[in-house]
């Protein structure tokens, strides 16, 4: 609600009240006001002039701008009268109409404060129908129900002021964190009757105490708080490599379908086919007279159609044409530079390559899997890791025995932006043009770990360089038992397989182009036996012809020549038949081997396509991989976000408060906050207390984006489909802010409030527990008290019957009983683990006669009957310029010090 508070009063003391409210707003205690002299409006009402005080400067301002450019819902109108000072009838009129007509329908309040010490003189009238007309009591007391002194005689404004002006922020309203205004709804008395009042102060400023607990609490340091779990404890896995693996596989079991495709089985032995006997002739004889028309070439080509013997020549060169660089790359691992390749190297070539392979079989661009699933139960892993919840089927929490555990420290978990390996050298590190290596990027750890052992051969930077290396080594020791750094070994190993395996493929395919060509061995193996069976042929005709001449020269008879001739025929025919049958059986058995060879490098072929897209996934899936883990590691270095810095120093005035009014500061030990710490941390951090920070993460990704998140936003699921590290992408860009702190967690204000809320109300005895003293000023001096001394039921309704200080009422009134309590209001918040609590005292209404014109002090003690539990003492004299002229006919004495 938004209130509006003028003063409007006369120069004398209570200038003093507005010093001291000046004050009390510098130090953060009231809210703002307006103090309008009463001079002001008698100079100039048409632009009236006032002073606006807020955190303790003033601004000149004119009550008709204030009121045109406010909405303003209440309206206090407060003319402070203090001394014999009057403010002017008719000003108090017209600021009255003017705040009334000119709000805008607001709500007002009237009050008239009336300010006076004992001795001043008799102002007159000072009461106005039709407003709430008080007199601060000059007394001064720490609680309701306590005794209280009685001030003395002055005419000082400071004097006046610090004790009348809190008094008057209680009736007014002004004090901050507290909707304190007991007149606002009080129905105004009738006639000119008026009220004594009174009011208590106390402030309990926890700043200190807070900031404290807060960062015991919400500050972890890397160490993740243990859960509390109903029925059984939480501990630590102090097995951080077995956990961290055993879900590390758990994982890849669940997920490894996505990026592992199936495999083309390797052909078998060619089953020989069952022909019967004539058909066995046949196929010779059919040979063996295509031997004697000389057209052995034509009979192989019509046998070979049932192959594709020019495969693997055909698929080398589809993809590698005459210099094969993207196999250079991929086999030799070494680039034009002599440096060895990087892995992303490797995603490139296997692009290439599977974009030929495409390309000559006429494949479908192949759809990339939708690693979605695979990336949120990596970051319900890692989140179970620490807070001991299952999240998701198959990836339980680990166990110790019979309990639930969780990792020390965030850093067993995913590493975080901390946890990377800055110690390079400059030379080196300009060298390498690398200043940090991640502790998730396995595959960046091991090539910086490659160009070390290159430089340390350097014999300027080589010194640095194994240095270097060795803290590397030291540093990557303790990294690489860490969950994310077990997740990505599965990945970078299972890239590293089928990075072999594409090798070993293309060598195979390779080698194929370098089998001979089935026409070139047909013809060779043709050429081999003509030559064979010209020899024969020449051999037997000689020896035949040799028969004949024999036979007509009668050297033998035709008896032997002609059998001879015969034989000669039938052992050419013979051997003729014997050369054809080896012939065709080495061209059955060649065309068989082309047969199974062209089977065996098309599956080698679609083995192949499939190894490079799961190069091409496994890259992508690795990119995804450290984009996930650097925002992971960011959210549970910090899963609450970092801790806001509070104010560590108290509202503490050192001096000038009366005891009625009172701010003190909770300063606990160390020992306390850690108690109540521990406490509450049972209470907040329960099993699967991450799980809302980090779906608090997720649902602000894309308003974190900007312009470049609107799907995002609209969807925050997709997050985990984006591309990864380097890509540009949404994932990219909001893992990279998050990982360089533009981008934070935001929970610890809400489980701050859920802290608050529990140490205000079931838990309400840690607050006790951390405040057990608190320490204010008293007169200038440092006091160190419990709460309940600090606040003497100020804020709490009081029991029993009070009084105001008698002196200032008349014989008559205090006999009628008019200076007793009649009206409380009493307000007790809670700021934070402290408090404000105000007490506002009224009596009922009176009239000028029933109080004391003047206030004579100083006359002798009445003799009173000893009370035998407590030595009676006279009370001590105030000895000011008014004693000799002005004495009370009698004074209480004083038990104790306690002035009844």
């Amino acid at each position: 609600m938004s209130v509006l508070t003028v003063f409007l009063a006369a120069d004398g003391p209570a200038q003093g009240v507005r010093d001291v409210l000046r004050d009390l707003s510098a130090a953060g205690l009231v809210s703002p006001f307006l103090w309008i002299d009463d001079t002001a409006v008698l100079a100039d009402s048409t632009r009236l002039r006032a002073r606006e005080t807020t955190a303790g400067a003033d601004t000149a301002v004119v009550l008709q701008d204030v009121l045109a450019s406010r909405r303003i819902d209440r309206v206090r109108i407060c003319v402070l009268v203090a001394g014999t000072a009057q403010v002017d009838p008719e000003s108090v009129r017209f600021v009255s109409e003017l705040l009334t007509s000119n709000s805008g329908g607001a709500r007002s309040s009237r009050l008239r404060l009336l300010v006076r010490r004992p001795g001043d003189a008799d102002p007159g009238v000072t009461t106005l129908a039709g407003w709430h007309n008080l007199l601060i009591a000059p007394e001064d007391s720490r609680g309701p129900g306590m005794g209280h002194e009685s001030l003395a005689p002055t005419a000082d404004p400071l004097a006046v002021g610090r004790h009348a002006a809190p008094v008057i922020a209680g009736v007014t309203g002004l004090w901050n964190d507290a909707q304190h205004a007991p007149f606002d709804d009080e129905p105004v008395l009738p006639g000119n009757a008026l009220r004594v009042v009174r009011s208590y102060y106390r402030r309990l400023d926890t700043a200190r105490a807070e900031h404290d607990l807060r960062s015991e609490l919400l500050d972890f340091g890397g160490l993740m708080p243990l859960p509390h779990d109903a029925g059984t404890n939480v501990l630590y896995a102090d097995d951080v490599a077995s956990a961290t693996s055993t879900m590390a596989r758990a994982l890849w079991r669940k997920h490894s379908a996505l990026l592992s495709g199936e495999r083309a089985e390797a052909p078998g032995a060619v089953e020989p086919r069952t022909i019967r006997f004539v058909q066995a002739l046949r196929m010779f004889f059919s040979f063996l007279f295509a031997v004697l028309r000389n057209a052995p070439a034509q009979w192989v080509a019509r046998v070979a159609n049932r192959a594709s013997a020019s495969v693997a020549s055909a698929t080398q060169t589809t993809l590698f044409g005459s210099t094969r660089g993207a196999y250079r790359v991929v086999v030799g691992g070494v680039d034009a530079d002599g440096h060895k390749v990087a892995w992303t190297d490797y995603e490139a070539a296997s692009k290439q390559i599977g974009a030929m392979l495409d390309a000559a079989g006429a494949t479908p661009q192949p759809v990339t899997p939708d690693l979605s699933a695979l990336w949120r139960d990596y970051a319900r892993a890692a989140l179970t890791l620490s807070d001991a919840s299952e999240r998701s089927a198959g990836l339980p929490p680990v166990q110790v025995g019979a309990h639930r555990a969780i990792l020390r420290t965030a850093s067993d978990v995913v590493p975080g932006p901390g946890d990377r390996f800055t110690d390079i050298p400059g030379m080196v590190s300009a060298t390498l043009s690398l200043h940090a290596v991640e502790p998730a990027d396995i595959l960046g750890v091991t090539e910086t770990r490659d160009r070390l052992r290159e430089l340390e051969q350097d014999p300027t930077i080589g010194l640095d360089a194994r240095r270097t290396s060795s803290a590397l080594g030291v540093w990557w020791s303790r990294k690489q038992r860490s969950f994310a750094v077990s997740f990505g070994s599965i990945l970078t190993s299972r890239l590293d397989a089928t990075v072999n395996e594409s090798r070993v493929l293309l060598e195979r395919l390779d080698n194929a182009e370098q089998r001979q060509n089935l026409a070139e061995a047909c013809a060779e193996q043709q050429a081999h036996m003509f030559r064979r069976v010209r020899i024969a042929t020449v051999v037997f005709l000689l020896l035949a012809v040799a028969a004949g001449v024999c036979a007509w020269r009668e050297i033998i008879s035709w008896w032997w020549g002609g059998p001879a001739i015969a034989v000669c025929v039938l052992a050419w025919a013979a051997v003729v038949a014997i050369v054809c049958q080896r012939t065709q059986q080495f061209l059955e058995r060649l065309l068989v081997e082309r047969d199974a060879a062209a089977r065996a490098d098309a599956a080698d072929r679609a083995n192949l396509r499939v190894a490079l897209r799961e190069i091409e996934h496994l890259t992508g899936a690795y990119r995804q991989f450290l984009s996930w883990s650097r925002a992971l590691g960011a959210f549970l270095a910090e899963p609450l976000g970092a801790s806001e810095q509070t104010r560590t120093t108290s509202r503490t005035v050192g001096w000038g408060l009366p005891r009625h009014t009172a701010i003190a500061s909770g300063t606990p030990s160390t020992g306390q906050v850690e108690r109540v710490a521990e406490a509450l941390r049972r209470d907040l951090f329960t099993v699967g207390w991450l799980t809302d920070p980090w779906d608090t993460v997720l649902g602000s990704a894309g308003a974190a984006l900007g312009s470049a998140g609107h799907d995002i936003d609209r969807d925050p699921g997709l997050l985990a489909a984006k591309p990864g590290a380097g890509s540009g992408s949404a994932l990219d860009e909001w893992s990279q802010r998050f990982d360089q702190g533009k981008i934070r967690a935001t929970g610890a204000a809400v489980l701050w409030q859920r802290a608050l809320a529990e140490l205000t109300g079931t838990r309400e005895e840690l607050v006790h527990g951390l405040l057990e003293t608190v320490e204010y000023f008293d007169g200038g001096a440092p006091r160190r008290v419990g709460v309940d001394e600090f606040v003497a039921g100020i804020g709490t309704s009081s029991d029993g019957v009070a009084f105001f200080d008698r002196s200032i009422f008349s014989d008559t009134a205090s006999t009628k009983g008019l200076s007793a309590v009649s009206g409380e209001t009493v307000t007790r918040v809670r700021v934070g683990c402290g408090l404000v609590a105000v007490t506002t005292q009224y009596t009922d209404g009176l009239s000028d006669e029933d109080l004391r014109a003047t206030h004579v002090r100083g006359a002798d003690p009445v003799e009173m009957q000893q009370i035998p539990e407590f030595e009676l003492r006279p009370a001590r004299q105030t000895s000011t310029a008014h004693d000799s002229a002005v004495r009370t006919a009698f004074v209480v004495p004083v038990v104790d010090g306690l002035n009844f």
